[in-house]
C-alpha cells in the first residue's frame, strides 16, 4: 500500500467536515449568550452596565476556562478508549469525572462571597460597575454544578464522535439562556440579577437534556446515581491519570485567563468606555474561536482514535486535512469582518463613543482569525492525544511574554491599540510555541 492509498483510507475531508459542522453551529450559539447579555446591557444607555457585566464575565471567565480541564481531559481520554472499543473504560471515566465536577461546582457556590470579594480586590472599576458585578457573579454561581458537568458531558460527545450530541447540548443551552436574559430584563426589568438567572435555569436545563442524550449513546444498564457519580472517585485507577493531565491543562489555562483579565483590566484603567469596546471585541474574539475550534474538536476526536490504535498515519492525515480546513475558514472569517465588520458594532451597542472606538479599532480584528487559528489547531492536536506538558510549557512562554508586553504598554504609552495588538501576539506565540512540539504527537506513551 503507497501513500496515495494510505491518504485515501484515511478520514476524508468530506467526513471531517461532516462530524465538523455540528459543533461549528454548536459553538456559534455559545457567543450568542455574550452578545445578547452585552446587548441587552448596552440599550440601558450607560456603558456602566456593559462595564459590569464585563467583570463579571471575566471572573467567570477564570474561573471555568481554568478548569475547562474537565472537557478536556475527557475528550482526549475517551476519543482513545473508543479507538480501543473499550466500552467499560469510558463508562468509567463519565462516573470519574462528573464527580470530580459537582464536587468543585459546589464548592464554587459555598466560596462565592470570597470570590466577589477577591474579585473586587483585583479588578479596577468603578464602583457602580463592582456593585452590579458582585450581583452577577452571586447569582450566577448557582450554576456551577451544572456548568461543570455539562462540560463533561460535552467532552464525553466530543470523544466518542457524536457531535449532534454536542451540538443539541450547547444550542439548547446558549439559545435558552438568551431567550431567558431577553425575558427578565426587558419584560420583567430585572437587571443584571435577570441576566444571571437566565445562566442558572439555562445550564440546569440543559444538565437534564445532556443526561437524557448519554442513556440514548451509552447503555448503562440502569438509572441510578451510582452510574454517574462515584463517591469514591479517588480510588478510581483513571484518578491519577486524570490529575496529572488535568493539571497542566489548569496551567495552561489558567495562563490564558488571567491573559484575558490583563487585557480587561489594564482596559479598565483607560476607562468605562475602553473596558466595553473590549468586551464587545471578546465577544467577536468567541464567535472566531468557537468557530474556529470546530475544526479542532473534529482533530480532537478523529486523532484521539487515531492515537488509541496507535495508527500514526492517520494521525499524520487527520492533522493535515482539519488544519488546511481551519485555515480556509480563519480567510473566510477575516473577509467577512473586513467587509461587515463597521456595520456588526451597531448590534452591541448605539452609544456613538464606543461605535467610533470599536471603528478605530477594527483593523486589528480584521487579522484575528489568521493569527489565532494556529494555536485553536495545535491545542486541538494535543488535546486528542491527552499530552498535556506541551500545552502547558508552550502557554507559559507566551504568557509571560504577553506579561512584558502589557507592562511596556502600560509604563509608556497606555491605549487600547495597543493592548489589543499585545494580544493578537499572545495568541500568535501560543501556536508558534506548541508547533515545536510537533513530533511528540507521535510518541505513545505505552
Amino acid at each position: 500500500m503507497n501513500i496515495s492509498d494510505i491518504y485515501n483510507k484515511s478520514p476524508s475531508f468530506k467526513y471531517i467536515w461532516k462530524i465538523s459542522w455540528p459543533i461549528m453551529i454548536a459553538n456559534l450559539a455559545i457567543p450568542i449568550v455574550s452578545a445578547t447579555d452585552t446587548a441587552v446591557m448596552g440599550q440601558e444607555n450607560s456603558p456602566t452596565f456593559i462595564a459590569a457585566i464585563a467583570l463579571g464575565s471575566i471572573v467567570f471567565s477564570i474561573v471555568y476556562f481554568s478548569l475547562n480541564f474537565l472537557r478536556m481531559s475527557t475528550t482526549g481520554l475517551v476519543s482513545q478508549e473508543k479507538g480501543k472499543d473499550n466500552d467499560e473504560g469510558i463508562k468509567s471515566l463519565i462516573s470519574l469525572s462528573l464527580s470530580i465536577a459537582i464536587i468543585i461546582g459546589t464548592i464554587i457556590i459555598v466560596f462565592s462571597i470570597p470570590i466577589i470579594n477577591l474579585s473586587k480586590f483585583l479588578i479596577t472599576s468603578s464602583e457602580r460597575s463592582e456593585t452590579l458585578m458582585s450581583e452577577y457573579i452571586y447569582y450566577r454561581s448557582f450554576a456551577a454544578p451544572a456548568t461543570l458537568m455539562n462540560m463533561v458531558l460535552l467532552g464525553v460527545f466530543i470523544g466518542i464522535g457524536s457531535t449532534r450530541s454536542a451540538m443539541i447540548q450547547l444550542i439548547f443551552i446558549s439559545l435558552l439562556n438568551a431567550l431567558l436574559s431577553i425575558i427578565f430584563v426587558i419584560i420583567f426589568n430585572l437587571g443584571i440579577m435577570g441576566v444571571a438567572l437566565g445562566t442558572v435555569i439555562a445550564q440546569w436545563s440543559g444538565w437534564i437534556l445532556s443526561i437524557i442524550i448519554l442513556r440514548k449513546l451509552i447503555d448503562f444498564n440502569t438509572f441510578s446515581i451510582n452510574s454517574y457519580f462515584n463517591i469514591f472517585f479517588y480510588r478510581d485507577k483513571n484518578f491519577i491519570l486524570i490529575f496529572n493531565i488535568s493539571k497542566d491543562f489548569f496551567i495552561r489555562t489558567l495562563c490564558i485567563v488571567f491573559a484575558e483579565f490583563v487585557l480587561i483590566n489594564n482596559s479598565a484603567k483607560l476607562g468605562n468606555n475602553y473596558l466595553a469596546v473590549i468586551q464587545i471585541y471578546i465577544v467577536f474574539l468567541s464567535f472566531i474561536s468557537y468557530g474556529l475550534d470546530s475544526f479542532a474538536h473534529s482533530a480532537e476526536t478523529l486523532l484521539g482514535q487515531a492515537f488509541g490504535k496507535k495508527d500514526k498515519i492517520t494521525s499524520l492525515i487527520v492533522i493535515i486535512k482539519t488544519l488546511v480546513l481551519a485555515v480556509i475558514l480563519a480567510v473566510f472569517l477575516s473577509a467577512i469582518l473586513l467587509i461587515l465588520g463597521n456595520y456588526s458594532f451597531f448590534l452591541f451597542t448605539s452609544i456613538e463613543s464606543l461605535i467610533i472606538i470599536s471603528t478605530e479599532l477594527l483593523p486589528y480584528l480584521v487579522i484575528l482569525p489568521i493569527i489565532s487559528v494556529w494555536a485553536f489547531m495545535f491545542d486541538g492536536f494535543f488535546i486528542g492525544a491527552a499530552k498535556s506538558k506541551p500545552m502547558r510549557n508552550s502557554t507559559i512562554f507566551a504568557f509571560v511574554i504577553f506579561l512584558l508586553i502589557n507592562y511596556l504598554i502600560m509604563n509608556i504609552n497606555p491605549n487600547i491599540q495597543m493592548l489589543w495588538i499585545g494580544y493578537l501576539i499572545f495568541l500568535f506565540l501560543r501556536g508558534i510555541f506548541l508547533s515545536i512540539y510537533f513530533k511528540s504527537l507521535f510518541i505513545y506513551d505505552n
